[in-house]
């Protein structure tokens, strides 16, 4: 973009592709004080005379989230730079992609022909390239990329100071002006929201007795039953939970520790209300308090961090074999013979397994619809201490509490 371009900035609710219009005008007051707060709003940076912006950021720091978009000519968005904001107050660019379109009227984000790449960063840069040089009908290709953190990472900008966000060089910015104000829209019809990972739902009523389930379209109820799967022995209180197949004395715990002890570990079972025969896992809990949980958060091992979570994405363990468990660290095997495999192998729906000279042991349950990629969950009191640990099979993630 022009150095000695002028451009004005418009706070706002954000940008209707759509309509290809800005929506909900805000004064710079109301955005400061959202900003303040960490509620979501929308700074757009527009040429004169232009109705469409040529730089939009999106922010919401209460979701530890910001983005950057550049709008073509065209008034399609051509380019994304997704930021987190990290504990310590840093932005790190975690996400960047980027749009070519062959022609004036191509639709925005032409998955066929529109060419791609994208770039994903971890936390020490590591990360994947995609690239589609003529959409995904001409073929694709990923490889990994690495960037140096210093690349990555700014401090957070105060309210005001658009450069930084922007991606674009050195910028001349009028002074916002006092547009005359929108209504005020309700959140759930604002124009974008931030990207968020995977939460878990309905956690309270899937652990408990009689609660019915839709599954989808108010069809295939389900029940909630509970099911005890005995205590787990836990000398060192690091907590591994994996699929049995894969275990072995190198298989990471999480960084979350319990108190050493036994701990129970409880199964929340579905049952068909049709077909009563039938019933599925749809999440193993490990109870480390008998309290109410009032937060949840993913449980992660050592060198994750949620932040770097994509929307929708969530950290979980890969299972192979219809199984997962939960063990402490002391239980694990060196190498998961065919004796134990035979012996985790009777999971109906759990089983209970000390290896030989272990002073721990591994409860393995089944795990949902069976093969898959599932989160653990950790929960805490009010008033922070770890109530307990819970994989979910994500049996009922989008279902629909009927009776709880």
């Amino acid at each position: 973009m022009s150095e000695g371009t002028s451009f004005e900035v418009i706070c706002c609710e954000g940008w209707d592709p759509a309509a290809r219009a800005l929506v909900g005008k805000l004064t710079s007051d109301a955005a400061r004080e959202r900003d303040a707060a960490g509620e979501q709003y929308a700074v757009a940076l527009v040429r004169p005379g232009a109705e469409a912006p040529s730089v939009l950021l999106e922010i919401a720091w209460q979701h530890h989230f910001a983005r950057c978009w550049h709008v073509d000519e065209q008034a399609r968005r051509r380019a994304a730079f997704e930021y987190r904001l990290l504990e310590d107050g840093t932005l790190f660019l975690v996400r960047i992609e980027q749009w070519t379109y062959k022609s004036p009227d191509q639709e925005e984000f032409d998955k066929q022909n529109a060419g791609r790449v994208e770039m994903s960063f971890g936390p020490e840069g590591e990360g994947w390239l995609h690239q589609a040089p003529d959409g995904y009908g001409g073929g694709s290709s990923s490889g990994r990329a690495h960037k140096p953190v210093s690349e990555l990472t700014t401090p957070k900008p105060a309210f005001g100071d658009w450069e930084p966000l922007a991606n674009s060089g050195p910028l001349t910015l009028q002074s916002p002006t006092a547009p005359e104000t929108d209504p005020l829209l309700p959140v759930e019809k604002r124009p974008w929201r931030p990207s968020v990972p995977l939460r878990p739902t309905s956690m309270k009523e899937m652990f408990t007795a009689g609660t019915r389930f839709s599954l989808r379209d108010d069809r295939d109820l389900v029940e909630v039953e509970l099911r005890d799967a005995g205590k787990l022995r836990m000398p060192s209180g690091r907590l591994v939970a994996s699929d049995p197949a894969f275990l072995d004395a190198e298989s990471d715990h999480f960084t979350v520790t319990v108190p050493p002890g036994e701990h129970r570990v409880e199964l929340a079972m579905i049952r068909f209300v049709d077909e009563p025969a039938h019933e599925r896992v749809a999440a193993a809990k490990l109870v480390v308090a008998d309290v109410p949980v009032a937060t949840w958060e993913v449980a992660v091992w050592p060198g994750q961090n949620a932040l770097f979570l994509g929307d929708g994405e969530f950290y979980g363990y890969g299972v192979d074999s219809g199984t997962g468990c939960f063990a402490d660290v002391s239980a694990l095997p060196e190498e998961v013979d065919d004796d134990l495999m035979e012996r985790f192998a009777e999971v109906d729906p759990h089983v209970d397994i000390t290896p030989d000279g272990a002073s721990g042991n591994i409860i393995a349950f089944a795990t949902g619809w069976g093969d898959g990629s599932y989160p653990t969950w950790i929960g805490r009191a009010a008033d922070g201490t770890l109530a307990c640990f819970v994989t979910d099979m994500l049996v009922l993630n989008r279902a629909r509490v009927l009776t709880a």
